[in-house]
């Protein structure tokens, strides 16, 4: 047997691990969303393994503080359930498995994500010797120098990496924030939690990031602004304080190849799409805690779809449904059912032709 896909599993035991760990040739294990909360020291038998999936478990660390499967290349590991946000608005931590020592001997990792640094920042400069890495995802504690640690083993990566998630769980002082000096310019996919200064820096040079994801970033206007000079840009999600004011204005010219657009932080109550702005824009998904406006969306040529999540003034509604052409499918859903992904709550309400 190779490959052991056990998803969703309940009632594994110890013993079953152990077993686990006996098939020596094996190459993918999942134990996504089983109630596992250790793996064996067993583990390092499988010499073989390449893929080790660890997500949605309690799994915190593995047994042995140092860990060597030589020929691994994908070490999964992240939260319980798949939204980041919780009814009432407020952002659940991911918790992942921490970063084990000696990863650098593991030189065919792709990707490592997510991994928790919460303690000898040290541990971060392992990183920078895999140099296959394509995805990367790491949850930092508010230690001293931990940031500056962790972009110079990325300015390492330049070479490879293609997807990157930074999560602060408690952001660090700006003094403490220094920018990437030399950022990986093949990046495409960009998450950033908590990282409130020196961030629009080295985001401005990544001219091949299609997709960015920002929750307690806290920025200021003219940020936004300099976000929309990225040309190839297709999906942004601003999610919980990603924002610093209450109105948001997509600008003539800004935003040229942006396709999805997803707003979840509740700070920002105006939406405006000047003419010419976000000329390919087809999916807006907008949940609030308040909302006083979206203008501009009859000058969106491309747009399909339009979701507002939250109570507001039915006024608004009515005229922003009549504001779209027919071929739009526009959807108000009451309630605070924050929706990252634009998927169905229980209370819904779609107005259709």
């Amino acid at each position: 047997m190779k490959m052991l896909d056990l998803e969703g599993c309940r009632g594994l035991k110890k013993q079953h691990l152990k077993s686990i760990c006996k098939i020596i040739l094996l190459k993918y294990l999942s134990l996504r969303n089983t109630d596992i909360t250790k793996l064996p020291k067993q583990i390092e038998k499988l010499q073989c393994l390449e893929t080790l999936d660890i997500r949605q478990t309690a799994v915190r660390a593995f047994t042995t503080r140092s860990i060597m499967l030589p020929v691994l290349k994908h070490l999964l590991s992240g939260p319980k359930g798949s939204s980041r946000n919780s009814s009432d608005g407020s952002q659940d931590l991911i918790m992942a498995v921490r970063l084990p020592r000696g990863i650098k001997g593991m030189e065919k990792l792709e990707t490592l994500s997510h991994v928790e640094a919460p303690g000898n920042v040290n541990d971060l400069t392992d990183v920078g010797h895999l140099l296959r890495l394509r995805k990367l995802g790491v949850i930092l504690s508010a230690e001293k120098g931990g940031l500056g640690v962790l972009f110079q083993q990325i300015e390492k990566l330049h070479g490879c990496l293609r997807s990157l998630s930074i999560q602060i769980n408690k952001a660090p002082k700006a003094e403490d924030t220094l920018p990437l000096a030399s950022p990986p310019k093949l990046l495409q996919s960009l998450n950033i939690s908590g990282i409130r200064s020196g961030l629009l820096l080295w985001i401005a040079e990544l001219d091949q990031l299609t997709k960015l994801t920002l929750s307690e970033t806290y920025l200021e206007e003219e940020y936004i602004h300099i976000l929309g000079k990225l040309a190839a840009m297709r999906c942004l999600r601003l999610r919980r304080n990603t924002y610093a004011g209450s109105g948001l204005t997509f600008n003539d010219g800004e935003f040229k190849s942006l396709k999805s657009f997803v707003v979840t932080d509740d700070v920002i109550s105006n939406i405006t799409f000047d003419t010419a702005a976000t000329p390919r824009l087809e999916t807006i998904v907008w949940s609030f805690a308040k909302m006083e406006s979206i203008s501009g969306v009859r000058l969106l040529d491309k747009l399909k779809k339009l979701e507002l999540n939250g109570d507001c003034d039915p006024d608004i509604v009515k005229q922003v449904y009549e504001e779209l052409p027919d071929s739009v499918d526009f959807k108000h859903k009451p309630g605070r059912g924050h929706q990252e992904d634009g998927a169905t709550v229980a209370a819904s309400i779609s107005v259709s032709n």
